[in-house]
């Protein structure tokens, strides 16, 4: 279950590339982006020098599955993001349910969006960026992991 009622809350300036990418997140997980732990650990550092203060929590549930863990506040309390890139690579391999991810996005689908959402589904590249409103208000700098890899995030 993709938490959307919740991220609409706390984020209301959610459009709908937003909302897409918290699908996506929340059924297929960070998509087997990254397969190596060093160029994810790399990746991580590179992000946070760029980050001023953040107050997100660290850790953000956006389905049954998923988390988000924020960058600034785990760096914050670990000083490390050794764990967090050993948790993001095994959540790479998770197996991932394409059939419930295009269900998930068909429940976005009103009159108003339904050319775009048929158009996203149709091309079959289902990565996307939170809209430049989204990343304009709330920076968002995280990871995805599954939930089952919260425990080696916090062995450091």
């Amino acid at each position: 279950m993709i938490y959307l009622n919740e991220h609409l809350k706390r984020y209301p300036e959610m459009q709908l590339e937003d909302k897409l990418k918290l699908c996506l997140q929340g059924v297929l997980g960070n998509g087997h982006l990254v397969t190596d732990e060093q160029r994810a650990l790399f990746y991580m550092e590179r992000e946070y020098e760029s980050i001023s203060a953040d107050s997100s929590e660290m850790i953000e549930e956006i389905s049954d599955q998923y988390v988000r863990v924020y960058l600034y506040p785990y760096f914050e309390r670990y000083k490390s993001f050794g764990a967090l890139a050993r948790a993001f690579v095994l959540s790479s391999s998770e197996s991932v349910d394409i059939n419930k991810f295009i269900s998930e996005v068909e429940k976005l689908k009103n009159e108003e969006n339904a050319d775009f959402i048929d158009g996203y589904l149709f091309g079959g590249n289902y990565l996307i960026s939170h809209s430049e409103k989204y990343k304009e208000k709330y920076a968002p700098h995280y990871r995805v992991i599954h939930k089952k890899y919260l425990k080696i995030i916090s062995e450091v």
